[in-house]
């Protein structure tokens, strides 16, 4: 009887081993990040800054069409395609890494406020080196916002060489550093593409470090600054972004659009939906905070599109609704900045100096 029994459990024996091996989990699928930075470098990135490219292009005729013929009307046409390079830029700004960060685009193209004493001794001397450090609040985007729209612009343009020559200059350069970036980017894509880890010199690393610093620095020079968050409340107009055009709350729902549209992944030029940051956050089980991410974005965009005058007199009639859209901004900061990179695993390596 005995032999039996044992004869009996070993075959029950064999099939619990197995049943137990057989009950094993299953290993978690991984997010393919690669995937990401694809579409990101292909359908963000690389159209973004085509588009710049081909904007600086316009302008650089424009003003060619204007220094030939110095009237008003070209003169507008001008402003109409800096405008547009400069709504471009908003969203090619956000990538401060590799080719851009290489050849400090981002601070030569977008350094504001201007320093229009540094502007007015240039084109009083004639003589001057834009590559210089020195006159990296000289040039850009934002000096041709003083030089395009001063009160007596057209009379310094038809009068005044220097004028016409530094103007031109400005732009030369910022159209070849921009062909210059744009040729770069498109040998760089495949390393940026395969860059997939978490290290702080990763491009998915960097990515999320530069997606965080254009967001903070949308929040605090855009509008922070110049509201006096950083100076005891003492409003500083003198930081406007594009004072003197005006255009300032176009360039901040521009920059605020382009960073919504990165974190959802959406296309450049079609707005077709891609795999962005929020599908990681959902591959997470963090679909909570997609989600809150993505409503706080449309809530500060739908508060940007509230104010009907320019952010100068705004300041000085509706302080208030202005104290309202900072206080929107800084809220998102601790959903993008501190549980969103928690989750991806991604250290911020940038020091913001914001106090948050």
């Amino acid at each position: 009887m005995r032999l039996k029994s044992v004869l009996f459990i070993l075959p029950f024996t064999f099939l619990l081993v197995l049943s137990c091996k057989k009950e094993k989990p299953e290993e978690t699928v991984a997010f393919n990040k690669g995937t990401m930075l694809k579409n990101v470098s292909s359908n963000i990135i690389l159209p973004a800054l085509n588009d710049f490219d081909e904007a600086l292009s316009d302008l650089q005729v424009s003003l060619t069409t204007f220094s030939d013929d110095r009237t008003n009307q070209h003169l507008d046409e001008v402003k109409n395609n800096w405008r547009s390079a400069y709504l471009i830029w908003q969203t090619v700004k956000i990538f401060d890494f590799g080719p851009i960060r290489n050849n400090g685009f981002k601070g030569a193209t977008g350094t504001y406020p201007t320093d229009t004493a540094e502007v007015d001794e240039n084109i009083q001397n004639g003589t001057y080196n834009l590559a210089s450090a020195s006159n990296v609040d000289a040039i850009g985007l934002s000096a041709l916002d003083y030089l395009l729209y001063q009160a007596d612009a057209l009379s310094k343009f038809q009068n005044d060489e220097n004028y016409v020559n530094y103007t031109t200059d400005l732009v030369e350069k910022l159209k070849n550093e921009s062909t210059t970036v744009l040729n770069q980017w498109q040998s760089y894509q495949s390393t940026f593409d395969s860059s997939t880890g978490t290290s702080s010199t990763s491009a998915f690393s960097e990515l999320v470090n530069e997606f965080n610093r254009d967001y903070e620095l949308a929040k605090t020079a855009k509008v922070g600054i110049p509201l006096g968050k950083k100076s005891l409340e003492i409003q500083m107009p003198e930081y406007i972004e594009a004072r003197y055009s005006g255009i300032s709350f176009e360039l901040l729902n521009e920059s605020v659009n382009a960073l919504k549209h990165f974190f959802q992944g959406n296309s450049y030029e079609s707005n077709n939906t891609g795999i962005g940051f929020d599908d990681y956050l959902v591959h997470l089980e963090k679909e909570s905070l997609k989600n809150t991410i993505n409503t706080n974005f449309d809530g500060i965009i739908s508060k940007i599109n509230g104010f009907s005058n320019t952010f100068e007199e705004e300041m000085q009639q509706n302080t208030a609704e202005l104290d309202e859209l900072y206080l929107l901004l800084q809220e998102q900061v601790v959903y993008i900045k501190t549980d969103m990179t928690s989750a991806f695993g991604v250290l911020i390596t940038y020091q913001d100096n914001d106090g948050d």
